[in-house]
């Protein structure tokens, strides 16, 4: 189980650092935001500007098809932090095939905490 989720952990992370990689790369060679603001420190430290930026999942998504940088790296950032929810899903799922069901209530509860701060909370 535990060979399970560390290789769960360590594609998220290679995914998420890959995807990042390359926001971060387009956003160097073009040196435009993808949304029509020139990158300075301002943009880029306190997100100060005059273009609104995705802020929902299907907004990120239709950016990074785009080929936006920032979307793209906010992509890389929203993969980094799915990531141990995917854990704690896996998790789930391994401890109710190991017919660990208190563990896997316990998960299944965790995990129930988790999307719901994830989804709901945050509106």
């Amino acid at each position: 189980m535990a060979a399970i989720i560390s290789v769960l952990l360590l594609f998220g992370v290679a995914i998420s650092a890959t995807i990042l990689a390359a926001g971060l790369l387009l956003l160097a060679i073009s040196g435009q935001s993808g949304y029509h603001e020139t990158v300075s420190p301002a943009l880029l430290l306190a997100r100060a500007g005059t273009v609104p930026f995705p802020r929902t999942i299907g907004g990120v998504l239709q950016g990074a098809l785009a080929l936006k940088p920032f979307a793209i790296i906010e992509l890389g950032v929203i993969v980094l932090i799915a990531t141990p929810v995917f854990r704690v899903a896996a998790s789930v799922i391994l401890f109710f095939l190991e017919k660990d069901r208190l563990y896997g209530w316990l998960t299944l509860a965790v995990l129930g905490l988790l999307l719901a701060s994830i989804f709901w909370i945050g509106q």
